[in-house]
Order: C-alpha cells, then sequence, then structure tokens
C-alpha cells in the first residue's frame, strides 16, 4: 500500500484549503462576531483548534487513566477491609476463647502462669522464655502465639488500608484535576469555533475530511478482527464522551477497548498503554482490526483500521465517532498527524 502517513507536524495545519471551500487566506467569520482577527488564516485557525484537541485528548487519557487506578485502588480498598473484618472476628474469638479458660481455671482455683501473663503482662516476653513441660502450657502458649501473630498482622493489614485510601484520595483529586483540563479546552474551542463560518467550522471541528457515512468497498476479515471491526462500524455517529467505554459513547481508546472486548479479548485502557501492548507494524503491513497512533508516541489519539486506507475513530466531542482515511486525495482524509501503527495479537 502506498505511503498515506501524515506529515509530522504541529497541529492540524496541513490540510488543504481547497478542502474546505474556502480560500488559505482568511477564515469566514460568522455575521457580527468579533472574537476572531479576520486576519487569522485557516491553517491558525486549524492549529489552534488542532492543539485545543489534542490537549483535550491528552487530560481525557491522563483521566481514563486516573480513574482505572481509582478501581483498582477501591478493589485494594474493599479487600483489605474485608480482610480486616475477618482477621478482627478471628481475634476476637481467640481472646474470647482464652477468657474462657482463664475464668474456669479460676473456678477450679487458679490460673495458669500463662494465661496470667497474656491477660496482665506482655505476651511477646513470655513467648521469648524458654521451656514449657506440661501440655496444658503448651496449648495456652499456641493460643497466645495465635493471638500475637493475629493482632500484628491485624495492626499491618489496618495500616495498610489507610495508605490505599490516602493514594485513593490522591488519585481522585487527579482526576478531578484533568477534567477541569478537558473542560478548560474545550470551552476555548467551542468559543473560537463559534466565529466560522458553519462549513468552515463542520470541517474543522471534524478534523478534516468529511463525516458522512462510508460505502466505499472494505476488505473482508475474519476471527477476533473481524468482531472489533464490525463493532466499530457499527458504532459510527455514536457520541464522543471523555472516560467513556460504550455503549452509545465513548472516547478514543475507549472505542478500541470496547471493540476488543466484544471480540473476547481484554486490552489496556488508555491509547498510551494500548500503544505499549500492541505490537508495532508498518504501514504496508496493515489490516482491518489494527491499531493507527497519532500526535506523537506514546499517542494521545487512536483509531482502528478498517481497510481500503479508512479507519474509524471516536475523533473529538465536537463530532463523535466517524469515518477516516489515510489517503489525502480522500473526502475522509483526516489531517490529524499519524505516528504509527499497532496491532493486538
Amino acid at each position: 500500500m502506498a505511503s498515506h502517513r501524515a506529515p509530522k507536524v504541529t497541529g492540524r495545519a496541513t490540510a488543504a484549503a481547497a478542502v474546505v471551500g474556502v480560500t488559505a487566506g482568511t477564515v469566514a467569520l460568522m455575521p457580527g462576531t468579533s472574537q476572531a482577527s479576520p486576519t487569522q488564516s485557516l491553517s491558525q485557525v486549524k492549529a489552534e483548534v488542532a492543539t485545543l484537541n489534542q490537549q483535550a485528548e491528552v487530560a481525557g487519557q491522563q483521566y481514563d487513566a486516573a480513574q482505572e487506578q481509582y478501581a483498582k485502588l477501591q478493589q485494594k480498598v474493599d479487600g483489605l477491609q474485608a480482610q480486616i473484618t475477618r482477621e478482627q472476628s478471628a481475634l476476637d474469638t481467640l481472646e474470647n476463647t482464652m477468657g474462657l479458660q482463664a475464668a474456669a481455671q479460676y473456678r477450679n482455683g487458679g490460673i495458669s502462669p500463662t494465661l496470667q501473663l497474656a491477660l496482665n503482662s506482655s505476651p511477646e516476653k513470655y513467648l521469648s522464655q524458654a521451656g514449657m513441660q506440661d501440655q496444658q502450657a503448651q496449648q495456652e502458649a499456641m493460643l497466645l502465639k495465635s493471638i500475637v501473630q493475629d493482632k500484628a498482622q491485624l495492626a499491618q493489614d489496618k495500616k495498610a488500608a489507610t495508605e490505599a485510601l490516602a493514594e485513593e484520595q490522591q488519585v481522585r483529586s487527579q482526576a478531578a484535576a484533568h477534567k477541569a483540563q478537558i473542560a478548560a479546552s474545550l470551552t476555548k474551542e467551542q468559543a473560537l469555533l463559534a466565529t466560522l463560518s458553519a462549513p468552515v467550522r463542520a470541517t474543522i471541528a471534524a478534523g478534516g475530511g468529511s463525516t458522512s457515512a462510508y460505502n466505499g468497498p472494505l476488505p473482508s476479515v475474519s476471527g477476533r478482527a473481524a468482531a472489533a471491526v464490525a463493532y466499530v462500524k457499527s458504532k459510527v455517529g455514536d457520541a464522543y464522551v471523555y472516560g467513556a467505554t460504550g455503549q452509545s459513547a465513548f472516547d478514543c481508546s475507549g472505542l478500541i477497548y470496547a471493540a476488543y472486548a466484544s471480540a473476547g479479548m481484554s486490552i489496556p485502557r488508555t491509547s498510551e498503554e494500548q500503544a505499549a501492548a500492541a505490537t508495532s507494524i508498518p504501514e504496508s503491513a496493515l489490516q482491518p482490526g489494527d491499531v493507527i497512533y497519532f500526535y506523537g508516541y506514546p499517542p494521545s489519539h487512536i483509531g482502528m483500521y478498517v481497510g481500503n486506507g479508512m479507519f474509524i475513530d471516536a475523533r473529538n466531542s465536537n463530532v463523535g465517532v466517524v469515518w477516516g482515511s489515510l489517503d489525502p486525495s480522500s473526502k475522509y482524509y483526516s489531517y490529524m498527524p499519524v505516528t504509527g501503527y499497532g496491532r493486538f495479537s
């Protein structure tokens, strides 16, 4: 396949002005708008929108990673808390058993030295002393040792739970900060897009090319890749929502994650993790179901190749899940810079 890799440039400033049907000189503004300079070039607007989109994408992937980490920490905390409950119950049972033994011995004329020490002094000190001859003393020592060990384990698990809760709170704060970054970038982007005429705004918001349905030929595909490709094709037109993995809304990596989940394959959640997990391949080896990386490496955006130079991606919050092309001559061409390709085995 001929090379269709987009030039590695900053932002999305590579699309020709003819793609959007306006001259390359200035941007067509909406009547009555004054937020953008009337002398601002189309390439400048594209670059600015691209930068804002990329900032939102990066923050979105960081938000996804924080959410994933938070979920794992919550699972860890839940497990520790359940373990602490079990350990506390077992410790209570042991201590109750020791108390009952002491009460029985008291009614029979006294309490053994082992139980006296356990109830009134340091069990660790007693256990360090050598030699217990009679069977009762040995049984009591074993009971006492179990109590000491259980108390130590309980204290350790309580400390771990406290640390995990603190880390969980920190991750939650990080997620909130990333979400605020997303909102700030999108607010700036929408303000800029609002200054443009409708045709220009639609094309720039889409990231280049056309968002209309693709009716061209696509190669047949089998196995897990077939299921993943069928999934993304069925989601064209769905919404883009940061942090979403379906059923009707996705972010870029969320769409890839959900597509492979539908095919029975577990892959990482974020675009950075997905790129690390996939095997790197050249463009000439692309097959349907492979992934395409955009905006640097690790990528901040990812899409799925479906054949014939076409891909499908959850593009941005303006257009959602759409068709794209690697071919600059195609009306579906996206001027997002491609930086690599990968395959999940």
